[in-house]
Parts: structure tokens; C-alpha cells; sequence
């Protein structure tokens, strides 16, 4: 939403590194449109908002398809890099170093080359593909050196089913050796993919990427349709064994579609921040679009050790000139004028069915805009109703539709004028005659949406954004006040 290449065609996967005030944000990249992902590139920020590319830093072997994702850590004066590189269906995994973040110089892999161990690690798969992809590096919590994680499959398991967290060991951070995996076969498919491991409180954290449920596995997506995101897996130590933790909602997750991908922790100063890239409707692995760097999110966790996600102050950056919103002149769709009150200060919505009420302000959605405002919905008895968003497509009072429900849902999905198509659901807690802070985010296509500062849904739109926004009322009565936006400062 806030970042695209400017140099190379596309990019992929992101990690960042907190140096000296600096975020230098890496992405995976495709150098060329028609090529697959072939080298990784930088580009640095000074408030984690507005980044400037700088370009590739490295490319991809001659003899090697295609170059994996990595992650950047630091040994005594030097910082490091991973990478993998696929040749002949096998992956193995190399490194690169530098002394400013900048500039790196590939280590010879005769030295340093990191190979999976048949002992642990499968060679072949019955179903899927070897895997040998991204390590995660932290110091060991007990004892010196580095242990790492990373994407594998497993040697032993049922087939489809040996999708692993495979783990790496180091005395120097620099050569890395093979481990026995940290999360036990058997429940993952074969294509899961190890994002990143934290310390949080007396737990250690994992983020497993899922970008779709095999059959086998749908037990575990809590949506009809299946679900792609970010499961988290817990452990009590650092060497594991990490499992799913059942009181934990996906991150990050969407369905049927996938919105956004491949979530990493970053730690930035003392605080801990998750970031992503987003995902557009229509794309191929060989060569994905529009693919851009979403904001950055605050991660919380709760007393139970539930992580949630919420609004960094840092994307208060984000903001750029205010913009007009004439609440006073909203255009009403299915609703009636005598059941609604409009003010310059307070939409009073109320309809038996449903309907839109649609600020009269074209905003510039290629530009971005950010739209917060107070909205207050009144339960009526025996009815779901609810209130939230609208976002009109290029077709007046036809978009898409963010609404919250008093069953403490948020539905999302288009809205054709007259029907609305929940594809997504999240939860949303769902106070009756109690104000909510919503705010969204809209750039191109791509959506999110905070309420009471919490992230409650990042989404790609199926359609293109025409550029007036409102507020949607169902089976019942809401107050919508306090309303402000902003034309993003990119």
C-alpha cells in the first residue's frame, strides 16, 4: 500500500533492520517483469513510511531457477544476509555480508553453503517439492552462538503432510549447520513457510505462512471457504517443540482470496513490529503485480498470550493535507431523508433494510486516503443489523462494503447496489450505543481497516475504486460523528 519498487519490476517478500535511526526494508524482487524472483533489493526510511529505493543488492547465481527470501542480522561489525537459490528442484541456502546495509559481497558457498541433512530433511517428497528456504537467526538462549529457522519439509511423515520448521545451529553466526525440526509432522501440509521467531514475554513466537489449505489440513482454517495467512505456533524454549496455540486467531488472515502474505516480526528499538507485503486479486507465482509493502503494525500480546495487532503512531506520517468531507451533503442510496438526519457534524442513519449514505468527495484512492470517524450503532431486537463502510467502484452506489454486525462480526465483500456478498469475516467486539473509531486506509486497491486501533482486516478490493466513500446502515440505526480524512503524504 505504501511502497512499490521504483527501479526494479516487482517485488515479493520484506524484512526490514532498525539501524541508527534508519529502517532499511529488503524485498525479494523480480528484475524484470517476465522473469521469476531473481535477486533482493533495499530501500531505506527515515519514519518507516516514506522509503526510498536504492536498488538490488544482489542477483541471483547464473546456474540457479530462482532466489529465495532471507533475513538480515549482525555479528560483531558486520551484518549478514541469507538467501537460497533453487537448482534442479533442490534448494540450498547462502550468504552475504556488509558493512553498511547497503552494499554486500556474496560469501563463497565452498565456505558457507547451508545444505539440509538427509538424516531430518527430505531429498524428495512424495507430493511436493524439497525445501531448504529463509532462515530466521537469533542468538541461543542457552548458550553461546545462533540458532536459526527455517522452511523445510521433513524426511519422516505422512505424505502431503511433512511440511516442517526445520532448524540451523551456528558457534560464529556465519556457517550454519543442520538441526532436527522444532514442530512435529503431520498436521502441516508439505508448502508451509517458516516467517519468523520472537521472544515475547516468557514465550518464544512463530509465524508459519499457509497460503492455502490442502486437503488434509482444512481442520484447521476456521473460515468455510479456507483460509491463507499467518498461523502462530507457540513454544516454552527456544529449541521447541512448536504448536499451534489453539486460543490464537490467524494473522493476517483472509478467505477465499489471498489479501496479504508472509508476515515477519522486526524489532524496532523496543518495540515489536510485524510487516507484510499485500497481495492483488489476480496474480501468477512466476510473475506477480502490483504487489506493494503494507504499513507497518504494532504486535501486542494480551495476559492469555494472544497476539493482536494494532495502529503504529508512526504511520500518523501517513497523513498529508486534509481533505473536505461534507457530511451535511451525503448522497443517500436506499434510504429514506425522512429517516436520516444530515449535519455538518453527524450522520443519524436508520433504515428498516439497508442502504448507503455516500460523501459527496471524489478523493484520490491512486494517491491514497485515510478516512477515520465515530460510528455508533443501535441493535434493534430480534435482527442482525449493523453499520461500517463504504467504497464505491467506478459504478455509483455499487463497491464494496465493510460492515460491522451485532453479532460481534466484521463482514466484508462487494455490494452491487441492491445485495451484499460477505467474502471475509473477522471478529469485531460489538458494543451496543458505544462509539467505535474506525479507520481505513485506501491506496489502489488495497484496504485496511482499524477499529479502536486495532487491525481488524487488510483486503483487495475486486473492483477498482471509483473514489467517494460512506457509511453503510443495516436493519437498524447508527450515529456517525467526529469524521475526518486525509489525502496520504506519499
Amino acid at each position: 500500500m505504501i511502497f512499490k519498487p521504483a527501479i526494479v519490476a516487482r517485488m515479493w517478500d520484506t524484512w526490514l533492520y532498525y539501524h541508527e535511526g534508519k529502517h532499511y526494508l529488503f524485498y525479494l524482487h523480480n528484475s524484470r517483469a517476465d522473469v521469476r524472483w531473481d535477486g533482493m533489493s533495499v530501500a531505506v526510511s527515515e519514519d518507516g513510511v516514506h522509503f526510498v529505493d536504492q536498488g538490488p543488492i544482489l542477483h541471483k547465481a547464473p546456474d540457479a531457477v530462482w532466489l529465495g527470501t532471507g533475513m538480515v542480522w549482525r555479528v560483531g561489525e558486520h551484518f549478514m544476509l541469507n538467501f537460497s537459490e533453487e537448482r534442479n528442484g533442490d534448494q540450498s541456502i547462502s550468504f552475504a555480508e556488509s558493512d553498511d546495509l547497503l552494499h554486500w559481497r556474496r560469501l563463497p558457498d565452498d565456505d558457507y553453503l547451508s545444505l539440509a541433512d538427509p538424516r531430518w530433511y527430505a531429498g524428495t517428497t512424495r507430493f511436493g517439492s524439497q525445501r531448504w528456504d529463509c532462515i530466521w537467526v537469533l542468538p541461543r538462549a542457552d548458550g553461546p552462538g545462533y540458532i536459526g529457522f527455517l522452511t523445510a519439509v521433513a524426511k519422516e511423515g505422512p505424505p502431503g503432510l511433512c511440511g516442517t520448521a526445520g532448524c540451523v545451529v551456528s558457534d560464529d553466526g556465519r556457517h550454519f549447520r543442520a538441526a532436527p525440526p522444532v514442530i512435529e509432522t503431520g498436521l502441516w501440509g508439505d508448502h508451509v513457510e517458516v516467517g519468523a521467531v520472537e521472544p515475547i514475554g516468557d514465550r518464544y513466537y512463530m509465524l508459519l505462512g499457509v497460503g492455502s489449505m490442502p486437503l488434509g489440513t482444512r481442520h484447521l482454517s476456521r473460515l468455510p471457504a479456507g483460509e491463507g495467512g499467518m498461523f502462530v505456533l507457540t513454544a516454552d524454549l527456544q529449541t521447541g517443540p512448536y504448536r499451534l496455540e489453539p486460543r490464537q486467531p490467524l494473522l493476517l488472515g483472509s478467505s477465499p482470496n489471498l489479501h496479504t502474505y508472509f508476515a515477519r516480526f522486526y524489532r524496532c528499538g523496543d518495540t515489536l513490529l510485524l510487516n507484510h507485503h499485500t497481495v492483488p486479486r489476480t496474480w501468477d507465482v512466476n510473475s506477480p503485480r502490483d504487489i506493494y509493502f503494507a504499513p507497518l503494525k504494532v504486535v501486542q500480546c494480551d495476559a492469555d498470550g494472544v497476539l493482536s495487532l494494532h495502529w503504529w503512531p508512526g504511520n500518523a506520517a501517513l497523513k498529508g493535507p486534509t481533505q473536505p468531507v461534507a457530511l451535511e451533503h451525503s448522497q443517500l442510496h436506499r434510504l429514506l431523508p425522512e429517516d436520516c438526519k444530515l449535519q455538518a457534524e453527524t450522520l443519524q442513519l436508520q433504515a428498516a433494510a439497508g442502504g448507503v449514505a455516500i460523501l459527496p468527495i471524489k478523493y484520490n484512492a491512486a494517491r491514497g486516503v485515510i478516512l477515520e470517524a465515530d460510528i455508533t450503532l443501535t441493535a434493534a431486537d430480534g435482527l442482525r443489523c449493523g453499520a461500517g463502510l463504504f467504497i464505491e467502484g467506478e459504478t455509483a452506489n455499487r463497491g464494496t462494503i465493510l460492515l460491522g454486525q451485532d453479532d460481534g462480526r466484521l463482514q466484508v465483500g462487494p455490494y452491487d447496489g441492491y445485495a451484499f456478498r460477505p467474502e471475509d469475516g473477522k471478529p469485531l467486539p460489538f458494543a451496543p450505543n458505544q462509539p467505535s473509531r474506525w479507520r481505513l486506509l485506501l491506496r489502489t486497491g488495497h484496504v485496511e481497516l482499524y477499529v479502536n486501533d486495532e487491525l481488524i482486516q487488510c483486503y483487495t478490493l475486486a473492483h477498482a475504486p471509483g473514489g467517494r466513500l460512506g457509511f453503510v446502515i443495516e436493519a437498524g440505526a447508527a450515529t456517525v460523528a467526529n469524521v475526518r480524512a486525509w489525502e496520504m503524504s506519499l
